[in-house]
């Protein structure tokens, strides 16, 4: 889950709920100044999202990430509180449930989405930037498989000052893929070639789930 904000606050939050590491939530924030921070809960994930992806700050910080009532997302971690209410069902949702699960976690087919499909569907998700696959920050191949997208009406704090009405930002650089220029939930997994075996899932939440990258 994520959104850009008119004070040029861009932040991303994810909830993982399957990884090396186990269960866990972090916050990619890209302030108005391009300073790009990360929020993790521990050392151990710090250290490898930050492998990964590029930041100028780490930090370690209770991070939640929660469905409240009415179907509300809220991430909190350090100075953020973000909100999304997530929209009904889409063309874009309806047209990503098609795809078997098979399929849409097979790696090659996940690169002819990026290579094929991506520059066709990007008015749809509003994903301009947004990649499939690519090389992270250590060289190392990822691959992400969506599984659902769902626009959301957001709002978000810093320290409690509120950051305006979404508003579309500059990249914010985290990695390869930026994430959809509008507010929203998205349900990936991710795969690492270091670790086949293991990728990290987000299912989007049904008690507390999350958003991909």
């Amino acid at each position: 889950m994520g959104g850009s904000f008119a004070s040029g606050d861009r932040i991303v939050a994810g909830r993982w709920f399957r990884s090396p590491f186990g269960p866990f939530a972090d916050i990619m924030w890209c302030r108005p100044d391009g300073r790009r921070v990360l929020l993790a809960p521990d050392e151990r994930v710090r250290d490898f999202v930050a492998r990964h992806y590029a930041f100028d700050d780490l930090r370690v910080a209770h991070v939640r990430v929660e469905r409240a009532e009415a179907g509300v997302i809220e991430a909190t971690a350090g100075p953020i509180r973000l909100v999304l209410r997530p929209g009904g069902t889409s063309l874009a949702s309806t047209m990503l449930a098609v795809r078997p699960r098979r399929l849409r976690t097979a790696k090659r087919w996940i690169g002819i989405e990026d290579r094929v499909f991506r520059p066709m569907l990007r008015p749809l998700f509003a994903a301009a930037g947004v990649r499939t696959t690519g090389r992270t920050l250590a060289g190392t191949r990822e691959w992400y498989a969506i599984h659902d997208f769902h626009t959301a009406a957001a709002t978000a704090t810093i320290d409690g000052v509120t950051l305006g009405p979404p508003a579309p930002g500059a990249p914010a650089g985290f990695g390869f893929s930026e994430f959809p220029a509008e507010p929203a939930l998205v349900r990936v997994t991710s795969f690492f070639e270091l670790d086949e075996a293991s990728g990290f899932e987000a299912p989007v939440p049904r008690g507390a789930r999350t958003s991909g990258r």
